[in-house]
């Protein structure tokens, strides 16, 4: 399973959010395979960022528990929104468009 984390804040925020993310561990439980961070400027609403989190497929409500976790410590930061969403890989889509209901 992948998700990808969305997150918003406003350009004067950058420094406590840099602070924050200096608490997130760097060593990830099993479960979190893969966690790769992107960014960019999103006009008036800031700075947004994408994390794509790679979990075993087996410990999918663990790993949506522990995202939750990491990105709640962003929540004092005003100004700050983030959402996570299940994504679908091909293969996925192709279980899927072959499913009967």
């Amino acid at each position: 399973m992948i998700f990808m984390v969305t997150n918003w804040y406003p350009f004067h925020k950058e420094e406590e959010v840099a602070k924050i993310q200096q608490k997130v561990p760097q060593k990830f439980p099993p479960y979190i395979k893969k966690w790769q961070l992107f960014g960019t400027a999103d006009g008036r609403r800031g700075l947004k960022g994408y994390g794509l989190v790679y979990t075993d497929p087996q410990k999918v409500d663990e790993a949506g528990i522990y995202i939750s976790k990491v990105m709640s410590l962003f929540t004092e930061v005003e100004g700050y929104t983030w959402k996570v969403e299940p994504l679908l890989g091909m293969r996925d889509i192709q279980k899927l468009q072959s499913l009967k209901i």
